[in-house]
């Protein structure tokens, strides 16, 4: 029902730059080099998301293996969603931003293990991928440097676009940054940022995010991540997105173990409406047990929608701003082609803003025209439908048409289904707790993608 060509294909175009960037520069190194500690390599940042919350089937090692042929063979693909699907319905939605999570972590991993095998000086090295080489890619690092902050923190940066006669100094901007502290077995922090502006400033969409930045607090109690995506200031509707992932490693594992929140914050609706001057806000709140079985509740708050029903005699049935929740209880296996337990979409609010033409009656299914006799009769509204206060002037509650609407698989949409099972599902998405803020400082941007890392005391 929210479909846009453009959200999934932004994000996961940035992540796949990540991931050629990481997985690439391990074998761009300008020479071989020994093992340095064999201690980092006990640093994992991944959260073994289950497939159910990344987009991946129940086979997710050989079906993320079929998409990486694809990819460059990147270990760190998570598909996420259908490209022109991230927004179709709350659970949708869940898995697009949750497989961004995992791809960075993955990312993240990628490159501590990589850097075990570079010297910790603090120097900036260059890698094979010489600017003045016919064979130069452009996003790929050119140079890159790994230090050892204190006896417990390590920095990794890479640079890119650098010529070897005048490499980069500790004064020029990164790329890729990746700061972590490990102060025991369980306690590590750390901080990812990636500029995709520094890396491939030329790059053809100017809609994508421009800047990512992840936060990562692991201890021997929970593991929690969020990030932060600014998109460029050319994106004509979104401006940020943030997505949290929390595990709960001393859960029931057959309860609440992993917490998914995401917000995106918007400039525009996707699809303007004559009338409506208000902005979207999207949000998401996941929960699932060890094996992947969950639940998603996700709000589309003040969307707009316009429904033309026939542009040649101009009926149109008018523009309405609306909110919309929806519920879906999820399965472990995602292998079949309902892998949901329970579906319960709902408009929780609705305005009536202009622009209706649609006739009284007179009108005619083929071609198709309908009247709005025709439309009350085939949803099922009440007779005096578009009438008094019933959605018939501007500003009129119009649940009931939009409801209708829904219920009857609009779009392509799946319908509401199945029944609610009772379990622990049901009482850990009954009172959703939204974020609210896309923005660290809870503001704006400002010193959001700092490159440095300062562990909380």
């Amino acid at each position: 029902m929210f479909q846009h060509q453009h959200p999934r294909k932004l994000l996961l175009s940035f992540a796949v730059a990540g991931i050629t960037s990481l997985t690439l520069y391990g074998c761009q190194l300008g020479k071989e080099e020994t093992k340095v500690d064999p201690n980092h390599s006990a640093v994992k940042l991944s959260l073994n998301l289950p497939a159910s919350m990344t987009g991946a089937d129940s086979s997710s090692t050989s079906a993320r293996g079929m998409h990486l042929a694809a990819t460059r063979s990147s270990p760190c693909w998570y598909p996420g969603v259908a490209d022109e699907e991230p927004f179709r319905n709350g659970y949708n939605m869940n898995k697009f931003m949750v497989s961004a999570v995992a791809t960075w972590t993955c990312v993240a991993d990628t490159a501590i293990e990589i850097v075990n095998y570079v010297p910790h000086d603090g120097d900036i090295h260059h890698t094979k991928n010489d600017t003045q080489a016919d064979n130069y890619k452009s996003d790929e690092p050119t140079h890159y440097s790994v230090s050892d902050d204190t006896a417990t923190q390590t920095t990794v940066r890479l640079y890119y676009g650098y010529d070897r006669a005048t490499p980069p100094t500790a004064d020029s901007h990164p790329g890729f940054f990746l700061a972590w502290n490990k102060t025991s077995d369980d306690d590590l922090a750390g901080r990812i940022v990636f500029d995709a502006m520094e890396v491939n400033p030329q790059r053809e969409n100017k809609e994508d995010p421009v800047i990512m930045r992840m936060d990562f607090t692991y201890s021997a109690q929970q593991k929690f991540a969020t990030m932060y995506l600014q998109f460029d200031d050319n994106n004509p509707w979104a401006d940020g997105l943030r997505i949290e992932v929390t595990q709960d490693l001393l859960a029931n594992p057959l309860n609440q173990v992993f917490t998914a929140r995401g917000l995106m914050a918007m400039k525009a609706q996707f699809s303007p409406a004559d009338g409506i001057s208000e902005l979207p806000r999207l949000q998401m709140f996941t929960v699932a047990d060890q094996l992947g079985e969950g639940a998603t509740a996700a709000e589309f708050a003040d969307l707009s929608l316009a429904l033309p029903l026939n542009a040649s005699s101009g009926n149109h049935l008018g523009n309405y701003l609306f909110t919309k929740t929806d519920l879906y209880f999820f399965d472990a296996d995602q292998s079949t082609s309902e892998p949901w337990d329970y579906i319960y979409k709902t408009v929780t609010a609705s305005t009536y803003r202009g622009g209706r033409t649609t006739p009284a009656s007179g009108g005619t299914w083929l071609p198709f025209d309908p009247s709005q006799d025709m439309i009350i009769n085939a949803l099922q509204l009440d007779a005096n439908y578009f009438t008094g206060s019933a959605c018939a002037a501007v500003g009129d509650d119009c649940n009931a048409l939009l409801n209708a609407i829904i219920r009857d698989g609009f779009a392509g949409q799946e319908k509401n289904q199945g029944a609610d099972p009772g379990d622990w599902r049901s009482s850990a998405i009954a009172a959703p707790a939204y974020l609210s803020t896309v923005y660290p400082n809870g503001s704006d941007w400002t010193d959001a993608f700092t490159m440095e890392f300062t562990p909380a005391p």
